[in-house]
């Protein structure tokens, strides 16, 4: 049996390492380093969003004023288009058209356009936002208008200028014989033309022009018989004479109006640049929106006042300005485009347009009072039917 000594001591069983946890402090620095790297990821998201906003807004801008510009290019263009005649003064046309007191069916001009008031190159007309739309013979366009002039009434925007442009369109045929004997006259044509029944035409054998509206078309399969009657919705005047003899050229006639204006009407939608064509009865059919974000269009018109057989700009002018359209022979366009969206950038942006800084400066347009990017596109065009002289 053994012995405990009197000063020998109990051996300790040895324990395992303690578990060990965060104090406060540590768990406090995890804390504010975890939410400082979670603001840093969600301020990178934010800054990559208004990046990524600011660029797609930057890339509608250039693809809607790039197709603005494009679309009323091939437009202008084209203006004053009168066949094989070329281009001659409206006042020389025989207008077979039975016209309404105050018409605005005016294709003799050409080209036509109204400035809107106080918007010639250096004066200030500041960006407002939900602008209203208001009636195109609102003095604000017709207060300074070419004398004569009959503007088809739409919905616009104020401080944007309104232009319309008239001459054929599409594929001409050749007229094998004019017939005055009848009632009405008596137009027998190729069919490559189409033309339809209350079609406005244009008949030219390049010595005179006649602006007539078909009221009967027969087909015949190689030949169209085309009558013009009083029966159309506008129609020609009682026993009608044409003064083109054959063989002559018939090319459908197109008036279109461009102006800025608003989807609905409705002040909170954005502008855009809308066309309104000729309707059958001589007024404007209903207006179509062509590109959104077009904010002001501002027109200059290049007249050649001595009529030199060059054909030259010898001033530009606003519309108010022009004493003959006639001798309109180019056009510059300017267009203040804006995106769409709100809050594509981070605070208002200044711009110079038509002339005028808009930077809040003294002196200065005041800085739009809004998060919307812009920018000018501009163009100048020469009308070809009047360019080579006539």
């Amino acid at each position: 049996m053994s012995r405990v000594g009197i000063n020998s001591q109990p051996q300790l069983r040895e324990l395992p390492a303690a578990m060990t946890g965060l104090s406060l402090i540590e768990l406090l620095i995890a804390m504010v380093l975890g939410l400082t790297l979670a603001a840093g990821v969600v301020q990178i998201y934010v800054g990559t969003s208004a990046t990524e906003r600011s660029q797609t807004a930057r890339l509608h801008i250039q693809e809607n004023g790039r197709f603005a510009l494009n679309f009323l290019a091939n437009e202008i263009r084209m203006a004053g288009y009168l066949g094989c005649l070329g281009s001659m003064e409206g006042n020389s046309a025989n207008d077979t058209l039975n016209h309404p007191v105050n018409s605005t069916m005016q294709p003799g001009f050409g080209v036509q356009g109204w400035e809107a008031d106080g918007t010639a190159p250096g004066e200030i007309a500041n960006s407002v936002n939900n602008v209203a739309t208001i009636a195109s013979t609102n003095a604000e366009w017709t207060a300074n208008a070419f004398a004569g002039f009959n503007i088809p009434t739409v919905q616009a925007v104020p401080n944007s200028d309104i232009l319309r442009l008239w001459g054929g369109v599409g594929n001409a045929s050749v007229v094998t014989a004019i017939s005055n004997a009848g009632v009405d006259p008596v137009i027998t044509t190729t069919t490559d033309a189409g033309v339809a029944a209350n079609d406005f035409l244009i008949i030219s054998d390049c010595e005179q022009v006649d602006f007539v509206q078909a009221c009967n078309v027969v087909d015949a399969g190689v030949t169209t018989t085309i009558t013009l009657s009083t029966a159309c919705p506008m129609g020609n005047v009682a026993n009608a004479f044409v003064t083109s003899a054959a063989p002559a050229e018939l090319i459908r006639l197109q008036g279109s109006l461009f102006y800025v204006g608003k989807r609905d009407n409705d002040a909170t939608n954005p502008p855009s640049l809308f066309r309104a064509t000729l309707d059958t009865d001589g007024t404007i059919a209903a207006p179509e929106e062509l590109v959104e974000g077009v904010e002001s269009m501002q027109l200059l018109y290049g007249v050649n006042v001595d009529q030199d057989v060059r054909a030259t700009v010898d001033a530009w002018v606003t519309a108010e300005d022009v004493f003959d359209w006639d001798e309109v022979i180019a056009i510059r366009i300017n267009l203040l485009m804006q995106s769409v969206e709100p809050g594509t950038v981070p605070e208002p942006q200044a711009y110079t347009f038509n002339g005028v800084d808009y930077d809040g400066q003294v002196g200065n347009g005041a800085l739009p009072q809004d998060e919307k990017v812009r920018r000018i596109f501009q163009t100048t065009l020469t009308l070809r039917n009047r360019s080579l002289g006539t």
